[in-house]
């Protein structure tokens, strides 16, 4: 018996490769109704993450105010 490593707090059962295939079937079209179901929410969530990166980036690419009489530290 071939050993993968798969994080999974239990070993899966052994199964034909009938019940294996309609089994991932079967999670293919719960994952795809998750997706559809919470897709406007994730898509807000991605745009807020990129717009806070973006004006991270935006923030550490000015110029600092700081005069040449400043100390350094």
């Amino acid at each position: 018996m071939k050993y993968h490593n798969v994080i999974l707090p239990f070993m899966l059962p052994r199964l034909s490769d009938k019940a294996a295939a309609q089994l991932v079937a079967l999670l293919h079209e719960l994952i795809t109704s998750i997706e559809h179901h919470y897709a406007e929410q994730v898509h807000r969530y991605h745009k807020r993450q990129q717009e806070i990166r973006q004006h991270r980036r935006d923030r550490a690419y000015q110029s600092p105010t700081s005069t040449l009489a400043d100390p350094p530290f």
